[in-house]
């Protein structure tokens, strides 16, 4: 019997996130133009709508799972050397995607609705409380709790790892609802998605899609650290990254990625050993008989 979700049903679960926020958006618009307020423009508004309709949601597929919470969202502990290359790794795509970003909007030009709306989440100074909180600690709860947690660990038991590491992250860029966004979201799903196999834990997964999320948040709060095509304003008006810009945030990856890559190939080996050393014979029995400990 297939492991709950499958492909379908993981489709089935976010068609049914975006029917909750559909219906918790509209009777907050309908508030929110009655009264005259602008409470639905808040970045924390957002967070509410996407805590409750997702959070309902995992509580939902984790009862069809009939495992445990710590068996679906597993938090364990990793190795402390693992973040620094992780931290360059998101870095540095988030530069480069950034920049993929800007020529993509050469061709394709971002609404201007759709450039409201990331205006009021990212781009402002007094409300960058409310835009912290929901991006980086709403964000990364829901999101990485459902598409590497719950719809992963489906995958995993149904598909090969390839397979699994490549159809959530398409879910996760598609979930966004934009192609502006689904490339970032896609890449970035496949990284944090290879880092869970590997260490077993999404608090990669989480560390990696906060720190994404806390970069424009940090920028803004910082303007001497304004760089062009990467931390200005999101307009009509297209701006390219400085050329020293892009070169960094490729090497970045690059370096994170062959960081990553030799913490892994330890971490892999230091599992190989524990099993074998839990399966090695004991020929030391006094009664000469072998024993195995297990």
């Amino acid at each position: 019997m297939p492991q709950y979700p499958t492909f379908i049903q993981a489709i089935a679960l976010l068609l049914l996130i975006v029917l909750l926020q559909v219906m918790m958006a509209i009777p907050l618009g309908i508030w929110g133009l009655a009264t005259g307020s602008n409470f639905t423009d808040n970045p924390l508004t957002i967070a509410l709508v996407n805590l409750i309709s997702i959070g309902l949601v995992l509580l939902f597929g984790l009862k069809h799972t009939r495992s445990s919470f710590q068996e679906v969202f597993r938090l364990a502990p990793i190795r402390p050397p693992l973040l620094l290359p992780m931290a360059l790794t998101v870095i540095g795509m988030t530069i480069f995607l950034s920049e993929f970003d800007n020529r993509l909007r050469t061709v394709l030009p971002v609404p201007s609705w759709l450039i409201e709306i990331l205006q009021n989440l990212f781009g402002s100074r007094e409300k960058i409380l409310a835009s912290f909180f929901t991006l980086v600690v709403a964000a990364p709860l829901t999101e990485e709790f459902l598409f590497r947690g719950l719809i992963l660990r489906g995958f995993l038991s149904n598909y090969s790892v390839r397979k699994a590491i490549l159809t959530s992250a398409l879910l996760f860029g598609i979930f966004h609802l934009n192609p502006w966004q689904f490339t970032g979201a896609f890449v970035l799903g496949a990284i944090f998605a290879w880092w869970f196999i590997k260490t077993r834990s999404l608090l990669p997964c989480l560390f990696g899609h906060a720190l994404n999320n806390g970069l424009p948040i940090i920028l803004l709060a910082f303007p001497q650290l304004q760089i062009p095509g990467y931390s200005s304003e999101l307009t009509d008006q297209i701006v390219f990254q400085p050329l020293w810009f892009n070169l960094l945030g490729l090497t970045l990856a690059g370096l994170g990625f062959w960081l990553l890559t030799r913490e892994f190939a330890e971490l892999d080996a230091s599992r190989s050993n524990e099993i074998q050393i839990t399966q090695t014979p004991n020929f030391s029995s006094d009664n000469g008989q072998t024993e195995t400990q297990l």
